[in-house]
Parts: C-alpha cells; sequence; structure tokens
C-alpha cells in the first residue's frame, strides 16, 4: 500500500467517525502504519474529522518527529508510535474523544458486558494508569484491542483502519449502555456467554457493515448519493 492509498483511507475514517458523531469537535486522531517503516500518517489537531482533506494529514516517525510540515499535531500523539512498535500487528490506531466513551472513562474499569456488540471488549481492554506513553506502552496485552485511559476516553486499534473506525463506534455504543445502566441493577452477560458471543462475532461481518454505514452517512453528509471515492470528495 502506497502512501496516497494510505492517506485516502484515513481520510475516509475520519469522515466516517465524524458522521457517527464522534469527530464534530478538535481533538482525536486517526493513524495508519506505514508497511515497513518506522513512520505513521494521521491527521493535524486544528480541525476536526469532518472537516479533514488530504492537505491536513502528516507523516510521523517513530521518534514523534513530523516530516516535511509545520501543521501542529496532537501533544499526545506518542502512543501511535508506542502501539506500532509493541504491536507489529496492528496497522491502524483511532483514538477519539466520544462524549459517552469519555464519561465511562470516569468510571477507571473496563467496559461492562451489557449487550452482545460489547463483548467485542470482553478481557481485551487494557487499563493505562493515565494517557502517557510510558503508562499505556505496559499496559498493551497481545490480544489488546482497546486502551481505556482514565478520566480521557478511549484507543481502540486493529489490523485494518477499517475495523479499527468500526470498533471505535461500537466501543462508544458499548459505553453509552454502561453509562446509562451504571445505577440499575442490570445484570451483564455472564463470562461464557461473553466468550461464546465473542467468537460468534469473530465470524460476523459486522465491523465490516458498521463501516460501510459510516460511509454512507459521510457521502449523505456531504451532499447525498456520490459516485468518487468518498477520499476524493473533501479536496
Amino acid at each position: 500500500m502506497n502512501d496516497e492509498q494510505i492517506r485516502a483511507k484515513i481520510l475516509d475514517a475520519c469522515h466516517g467517525l465524524g458522521a457517527a458523531g464522534l469527530g464534530n469537535t478538535i481533538g482525536g486522531h486517526v493513524s495508519m502504519r506505514v508497511p515497513g517503516k518506522d513512520l505513521y500518517w494521521t491527521n493535524v489537531l486544528d480541525l476536526c474529522f469532518e472537516e479533514m482533506t488530504e492537505d491536513d494529514l502528516v507523516l510521523i516517525d517513530f521518534d514523534g518527529n513530523v516530516r516535511e510540515s509545520t501543521r501542529q499535531v496532537s501533544p499526545g500523539i506518542d502512543f501511535h508510535q508506542c502501539i506500532y512498535m509493541r504491536r507489529p500487528d496492528i496497522n491502524a490506531v483511532v483514538h477519539t474523544h466520544g462524549e459517552w466513551g469519555t464519561a465511562q472513562s470516569a468510571f477507571c474499569r473496563p467496559l461492562k458486558m451489557y449487550q452482545n456488540l460489547c463483548t467485542y471488549f470482553f478481557n481485551r481492554i487494557a487499563i493505562s494508569p493515565d494517557d502517557t506513553i510510558e503508562a499505556i506502552g505496559p499496559a498493551l496485552r497481545d490480544d489488546t484491542v482497546a486502551v481505556m485511559m482514565p478520566w480521557h476516553g478511549a484507543i481502540v486499534m486493529a489490523d485494518r483502519i477499517e475495523d479499527a473506525a468500526a470498533l471505535m463506534v461500537t466501543y462508544e455504543y458499548a459505553a453509552k449502555l454502561d453509562v446509562r445502566l451504571a445505577r440499575s441493577d442490570a445484570i451483564e452477560i455472564p463470562p461464557e456467554g461473553c466468550a461464546r458471543i465473542q467468537g460468534l462475532l469473530a465470524e460476523a461481518t459486522y465491523l465490516k457493515l458498521t463501516y460501510e454505514l459510516m460511509l454512507r452517512r459521510a457521502r449523505q453528509g456531504m451532499g447525498g448519493e456520490m459516485t468518487l471515492p468518498l477520499s476524493k470528495l473533501a479536496a
């Protein structure tokens, strides 16, 4: 995959997350690893996901240096290269400041399993003591798909950016259930049920279908039915 293709995929993910309500404020970052190199592409800080164009993506090395750009990136961007260095199986990382994911992070604990889709994260959420690279790195496990940063929000990761973006939307949904049911007598799915459902979800196409829905909504927000790839519409 070349840089142009990577940038197009990041732009699609940004717009899809924005259409899902996870990118209409400043903050949050989407990134993709450059195959075979200690580099990744990500978005700048001063625009929300909905506003991003190809000119708003920058290349960063694993030392945290922005290559060939003077644009500002988030001061907390370093955990991206930390994840890529520790997890060679991960090629995409998404962090947003969604309302429900941010609210749930104040519980300082993993998501509660209140619905089938929540089980994507069953025993696969790492709790970082804080939002620094020094804390997030050691918290990662080989099976981690999400990191919860207390009082901050979530990071999700996957092999494909499409899956990472769809997982973030799913995380936000699970966090919404958690926050709304926190003071109720709601009962979580038993661990054996979570394991069984998690296995079924691994065989499902839910993440693919969710991502396609995100892109449809983004296209509609840009003016309805479009024939060009979404990543070409914002230029």
